[in-house]
């Protein structure tokens, strides 16, 4: 498959996050260089982050004395982000690779084992 341009918005959180094929005149955090199947994976572990902070924040507000999972639900929700600033890094312009170098977070995210896929810890 043919890759193109997308643009990575991240910064007003995992609930806003987008990914575009356009660039527009909307600011944006990353551009990566994808085939649809690739941006469209990116797209899915936005949303099954922004879904897992949902979760996570009703487990932590609503049901703290009765379910215990908290701990569990900000494992699964750091773990995707782990997973979608790895994708970017992979996906991601020279540009791109020297800003999340600058962040120094990659050798931490390449830390993750393919055994802590999240989707292995669903419910």
């Amino acid at each position: 498959m043919e890759r193109h341009p997308y643009y990575v918005t991240l910064q007003a959180g995992i609930s806003n996050a987008e990914v575009r094929s356009e660039k527009g005149n909307s600011s944006y955090d990353f551009e990566i260089s994808a085939n649809e199947d690739e941006a469209g994976l990116l797209i899915e572990l936005l949303a099954e982050a922004n879904n897992r902070d949902r979760i996570g924040y009703e487990h932590g507000h609503f049901f703290a004395n009765v379910i215990d999972s908290a701990d569990r639900d900000h494992m699964i929700y750091d773990r995707l982000l782990n997973q979608i600033y790895l994708t970017i890094y992979d996906l991601g312009t020279s540009q791109t690779k020297r800003d999340i170098d600058e962040m120094g977070i990659l050798d931490k995210l390449k830390e993750i084992k393919p055994s802590h896929n999240p989707s292995d810890l669903k419910n």
